[in-house]
């Protein structure tokens, strides 16, 4: 067991730089000082219910603290003391309630397939693997495309992302079991290459793991990105159709742990695609959330759909016709938030948009599969709502980490509830301008009037 202190407090001068820089918090340099003062003691101090945990307060530390890792601390120091609400099973893998669970028996028999390829081990040894992590299960038609032939695809959203995601949420002690699990599986893979098709399994198996865990991957781990840029520059990838789209890319909170690289990457991509290319204003490493870390606070769907309207909005604003993510899961944080806050953007992941380019139409069933999403979320909730122990406050059971990874239990059965939620959300019934323009204007009034609570007029959250 590793120390989970990764905060360098002996460096700190509470000079408040990474809260007074925050494109979130948007402190003022007093009201900064005094609230970095009170976490570093562990007091309340406001910041730890409002961070999104985008590591961008990490590169404003002048002193190089770490103070990204602070917060994660007390997050760790809070769960060990509450554990977690309800909610957040769904981003548990292997939990009942989990997306995972309960989305796997909705999807097409094409995408429960590519599942179960994904989690087979056999035959895959000593080859280029292509690490999927665990929210591109939400989307597996991602990576059915000629382009990805020479790289051998693995994924099972039981490695936790490499313990990517619960890394954000504070879950220490889980990340370290993750980390091991994932070396346990990358060393009976024995991978020429590992190409990480998400940023945070990059990150996590070449910075954070080894560095703070003490976990090293004895592979060469690059990104997609990085690999779809080798395509491209050793003529191997032929990009004919350019797209002559006006587009905004979204940076993920993960590409701000790797510097430049994958900001440079995605962008150089994207000009190849032939799409015309408008920044946001927060971009790079001040690039907002998409979301999912805006939840890790108070475990708050409304926080979730309030700050990926914002990001939405901006792209909107910045005259972008789409938002391009190179995250699975911003991928279909966004699309989410789309149906239920209303958006003209389209959204594509960058995948997408070079096989558009190569003259080749994507599946792009994200429309479909975001409704999916919404009905697990509204069957949770319900059930939340109507049930006392679903209801219940939870530990994780550290105990899934030695369980055999099966890779045909992938759930064939969904709940009646489910199902009917889910035919609902595909009907015309429910998906006509009417119905949805409703529900778009329900959820934008419910956010309109939570934000006015929650500022007391000066556009600063209050410290304790």
């Amino acid at each position: 067991m590793v120390n989970k202190n990764f905060f360098d407090a002996s460096c700190c001068r509470l000079c408040g730089t990474c809260l007074s820089s925050c494109p979130v918090l948007n402190f003022s340099p007093v009201l900064a000082r005094a609230a970095k003062d009170k976490l570093n003691k562990g007091l309340d101090s406001g910041v730890l219910d409002s961070c999104t945990t985008c590591f961008s307060c990490n590169s404003y530390c002048p002193n190089n603290c770490h103070p990204y890792e602070l917060i994660l601390l007390r997050w760790h120091e809070r769960y060990l003391r509450l554990g977690l609400p309800a909610i957040a099973r769904m981003v548990i893998p292997g939990d009942i309630s989990s997306i995972w669970s309960q989305l796997y028996p909705l999807l097409p028999t094409d995408e429960k397939d590519q599942i179960r390829n994904w989690r087979n081990m056999e035959g895959k040894q000593g080859k280029d693997i292509l690490l999927t992590g665990c929210f591109s299960s939400f989307s597996p038609y991602l990576a059915d495309n000629s382009l990805l032939t020479d790289l051998t695809i693995y994924g099972d959203e039981r490695l936790w992302c490499s313990g990517g995601h619960i890394y954000q949420l504070g879950l220490l002690d889980v990340v370290e079991k993750a980390g091991l699990r994932v070396k346990k599986v990358l060393e009976d893979l024995r991978p020429r290459r590992i190409v990480t098709m998400m940023a945070a399994e990059h990150a996590m198996l070449t910075i954070i793991l080894p560095e703070k865990f003490g976990i090293h991957i004895n592979s060469n781990v690059i990104t997609l990105e990085q690999w779809l840029l080798q395509q491209l520059h050793s003529g191997s990838l032929s990009l004919i159709t350019p797209i002559r789209r006006r587009i905004a890319i979204h940076d993920n909170c993960f590409s701000k742990s790797e510097g430049d690289t994958l900001w440079r990457a995605a962008r150089e991509i994207a000009s190849a695609c032939g799409a015309d290319l408008v920044e946001m204003p927060h971009n790079c490493r001040d690039s907002l959330c998409c979301g999912f870390g805006a939840a890790a606070g108070k475990f708050s769907l409304l926080d979730l759909i309030e700050h990926g309207s914002k990001r939405l909005k901006e792209a909107e604003r910045s005259g972008a016709d789409c938002l391009v993510t190179y995250c699975s899961a911003c991928y279909f944080i966004f699309s989410v938030v789309r149906e239920l806050y209303g958006s003209r953007l389209e959204l594509y992941h960058l995948l997408e948009l070079v096989e558009m380019a190569r003259g080749n139409k994507p599946l792009h069933r994200t429309r479909q599969r975001a409704f999916q999403i919404i009905a697990i979320i509204t069957a949770n909730i319900l059930r939340m709502g109507f049930n006392d122990a679903a209801r219940r406050r939870f530990y994780i059971d550290l105990s899934l980490f030695e369980r055999e990874l099966s890779p045909d239990d992938i759930g064939s059965e969904s709940t009646r509830l489910l199902k009917f939620l889910d035919t609902l959300y595909s009907s015309v019934a429910f998906r006509n301008i009417v119905t949805l323009g409703i529900l778009h204007f329900t959820v934008r009034l419910i956010i309109y009037f939570r934000r006015g609570l929650r500022h007391d007029g000066s556009g600063e959250i209050p410290v304790s």
